[in-house]
């Protein structure tokens, strides 16, 4: 009997409660989009809301819609003008190139820049060069060219446009000496985008995505639709368990439904896992809250480890110091005021911490002055180490 649950990284549920919405407002971008107005998109939210999952879900429109989708996961490394450049053109390019019909002729199968010289690829009316910025090269001109120059060879594919699905897009911001990875996107965006170049570009990632996006540039507001994915509404997520569990063997008491639903606080991958961990340690198809009180403290101990841990650790023992303060506020956003009360920490030893807690991406701004957690109930799991 399989399990109907399924706890993971962007691992598609059974049924994907409460998020119909999202996907109608998506599907009428396109629309929108394809009749001559920019539509671009950012998705944000806490670890664990389905930001992963929902991008699947726009992949699937979008292709039925007949664009050409493009998936990348950001790294670390896009902190540099110089990988996201170098990513972004390539991820044109080897869109503009699998859509050449001449390309695709004689080099189907492969990727083109990877072994074609630049005035090779020209042949095919596919427009790269290499970014170096050691050269001076300005990266904002730089993507204005690959944007632009290869939108001819995309636009006589017969697609509509490309949508490009960026994920943890949160890690790309602008730094200092000379480094604006992130302005010099928009700016390059916005300019292939007033001349007729039909992209859509989703950014999803946490919360702190919005305030970069911001500071990056003024404009961001109208240049994107700004969406959270958030912990889902007491019904939907009664749904999220009770739907999985009608195409299965299995069934949950409603006292155990319930239960869930109020633990979890209605986030879409802890409903998933305490049904998950419950099917699979119970032993029987009908499960009830004396199975659930039973195995309540293993289920919290496998999720402490499985999820919490591993964040935990990230941080710096001062960073920790930090972490624990917030906690002990019991309060899901604290004021840099009651940050210093409890952490006991000098000023500028607590604003520097807060910034590299930032950056390992465990806590971020939630207003002037005010921080909050990334992740959900991660309060309750530093509670405990207190």
């Amino acid at each position: 009997m399989t399990n109907p649950f399924m706890p993971g990284n962007g691992i598609e549920p059974v049924y994907l409660a409460g998020r119909k919405t999202y996907l109608a407002d998506f599907q009428k971008s396109l629309e929108i989009s394809h009749g001559g107005l920019p539509q671009n998109l950012v998705l944000f939210g806490l670890r664990g809301v389905g930001k992963t999952v929902l991008l699947r879900k726009f992949k699937l429109i979008a292709e039925e819609e007949g664009w050409y989708v493009i998936e990348r996961e950001v790294t670390e490394k896009f902190k540099e003008e110089t990988t996201v450049a170098q990513a972004i053109s390539r991820d044109i390019v080897n869109a503009a190139a699998d859509l050449s019909v001449e390309a695709k002729l004689t080099k189907a199968g492969k990727k083109l820049v990877d072994f074609l010289k630049p005035e090779e690829l020209s042949a095919y009316g596919i427009s790269w060069r290499p970014f170096y910025k050691e050269q001076q090269d300005l990266m904002e001109d730089y993507l204005k060219e690959v944007l632009v120059d290869n939108w001819k060879v995309i636009k006589n594919s017969g697609k509509k446009g490309v949508v490009f699905l960026y994920d943890e897009f949160h890690l790309v911001k602008d730094g200092k000496e000379n480094n604006f990875p992130l302005a010099s996107f928009l700016g390059a965006l916005s300019y292939a985008q007033r001349v007729g170049c039909r992209y859509c570009f989703v950014l999803s990632g946490l919360p702190n995505l919005k305030t970069n996006l911001k500071e990056a540039k003024t404009y961001t507001e109208r240049m994107f639709t700004f969406k959270e994915a958030a912990n889902l509404p007491q019904d939907e997520a009664k749904k999220a368990i009770v739907e999985p569990l009608k195409k299965s063997d299995y069934s949950f008491e409603p006292q155990l439904i319930d239960k869930i639903v109020d633990e979890s606080r209605g986030y879409p991958y802890f409903l998933q896992f305490y049904g998950f961990y419950l099917i699979k340690t119970s032993g029987s198809q009908k499960v009830g809250i004396k199975d659930f009180n039973k195995k309540r403290v293993d289920l919290c101990h496998e999720l402490d480890i499985s999820f919490f841990e591993d964040r935990y650790n990230l941080a710096s023992e001062k960073e920790k110091l930090v972490l624990l303060a917030m906690a002990k506020s019991k309060s899901e956003k604290i004021s840099m005021k009651d940050l210093s009360r409890f952490s006991k920490m000098e000023y500028h030893s607590l604003i520097e911490n807060l910034k590299r807690l930032i950056d390992k991406g465990l806590i971020y701004k939630y207003s002037r002055a005010t921080y909050a957690f990334t992740t959900p109930l991660f309060m309750e799991y530093l509670q405990k180490q207190v």
